[in-house]
């Protein structure tokens, strides 16, 4: 499990401090994503991979000044960077916790989960157990990212979407479902895709 997590860290240290531009195409996803845990002002959220915290401004928008987000991420650069992000801004009520998803420790129950192109989170059943019992019943769990396509033509951008797993993702696992086991976890199951079926956003019920 170290070498894994040694092998998360290093890719991630390279991209840590990449400008939000470069990743605009996925604000629209990610503003859905949000949508979709029907936060309410005051209410809690747990975001687990938060990486620099680009779903932060949303999230905060959501539960309001009364609420609380805590974001989790296991690279150390990218949690510099989600707390520069959380001081430039100036906000009071986002903390940001540096763990595994595994192994992460928890003072409170949340009302949401928000998992954001999180591939070695979502095939990982142990990280998945850890941080579900953080959510309180009937909390709703959104998640979010690439997949491989299974129709033509979009199978043919397959090798595109294979490179995004190798670049981004230590696990290579349920690429063409990336939800399969938390799907088993979850009720009232929705799933919507994107971008010609390589992108999907899934949400449920705990």
């Amino acid at each position: 499990m170290q070498k894994y997590h040694s092998e998360i860290i290093r890719r991630y240290k390279k991209i840590a401090s990449l400008p939000d531009y470069l990743f605009a195409f996925t604000f629209p996803l990610r503003k859905r994503a949000v949508r979709l845990l029907e936060l309410q002002p005051g209410q809690s959220v747990l975001e687990v991979g938060c990486s620099s915290g680009a779903n932060f401004y949303f999230l905060q928008q959501a539960v309001g000044p009364k609420g609380s987000v805590v974001g989790v991420d296991l690279s150390p650069e990218m949690v510099v960077q989600a707390r520069l992000r959380i001081q430039k801004n100036g906000w009071n009520n986002i903390q940001v916790i540096e763990s595994a998803a595994e192994s992460v420790v928890l003072e409170q129950k949340f009302d949401g989960l928000l998992l954001f192109a999180m591939h070695d989170v979502l095939t990982s059943s142990l990280a998945l157990k850890n941080i579900l019992s953080f959510i309180k019943p009937g909390g709703h769990i959104v998640t979010a990212g690439p997949q491989l396509a299974d129709k033509f033509p979009e199978k043919l951008l397959n090798p595109f979407i294979n490179l995004v797993f190798n670049k981004f993702s230590v696990s290579q696992e349920h690429k063409d479902c990336p939800w399969r086991l938390l799907a088993d976890l979850l009720n009232n199951l929705e799933i919507e895709h994107f971008g010609p079926g390589i992108m999907y956003l899934v949400k449920g019920i705990l």
